[in-house]
């Protein structure tokens, strides 16, 4: 046997072993599936955007979807994500979006209306985690809301602890609380290395919305 071939069957051999850990590995888990609590925050771009694949990836198998939008106002630009969810409910996929936020106090002026619209969207966020019908709910731009103090923090948490089994729930935005990071069964913090804005170049549509 030469080097060469000596090289490659001990190759093959560690990965078979390596399959065979994988294959016990995958095998134990089955079962053992259940609703998670998924936490996108960090000051870099993709929060909404994990969301929302997370979304397609529900739907592409026609399990029911509700997105909760907390500060951004349908009225003052045309979100791409909206936009596409309203189209696929349009289409009969088994989604709905609510966009119920005003956008930030410095635009509203009004900072009552901005409690109450937080209010509001966790209402309506709290009886689609609590409707067994509904396999993923989406809290988008939760954190913000919740770094406002628009929103008290404990009613949330028991909201998102008493999800049904099976449901799965998101939240989005920086400045995500401890609190539900400990709460959370996955967190992902995106991290801002670079960002086009600091050149001087705008949000733009298919990027930034």
């Amino acid at each position: 046997m030469t080097d060469t071939t000596s090289i490659q069957v001990t190759e093959e051999h560690r990965l078979q072993k390596i399959k065979q850990a994988k294959d016990e590995a995958r095998a134990k888990r089955q079962g053992n599936e259940k609703g998670l609590y998924i936490l996108f925050t960090g000051l870099g771009k993709g929060k909404t955007s994990g969301a929302m694949n997370m979304v397609y990836r529900h739907l592409a198998h026609n399990l029911s979807v509700a997105v909760v939008q907390f500060i951004k106002n349908d009225s003052a630009f045309p979100d791409g994500d909206r936009l596409m969810l309203e189209k696929l409910q349009d289409q009969g996929f088994p989604v709905t979006i609510h966009t119920l936020g005003g956008g930030f106090t410095w635009e509203t002026q009004d900072p009552g209306q901005d409690l109450r619209m937080a209010e509001q969207a966790w209402q309506t966020a709290a009886t689609y985690i609590a409707n067994p019908d509904i396999s993923l709910v989406v809290l988008d731009e939760l954190h913000i809301a919740l770094k406002k103090a628009r929103l008290d923090l404990a009613p949330v948490i028991v909201g998102i602890q008493a999800r049904p089994f099976h449901c799965h729930v998101v939240s989005t935005g920086r400045y995500a609380p401890q609190e539900l990071i400990d709460t959370a069964d996955l967190v992902t913090e995106m991290t801002r290395v670079k960002h086009p804005i600091s050149a001087g170049i705008p949000a733009q549509i298919g990027i930034e919305y």
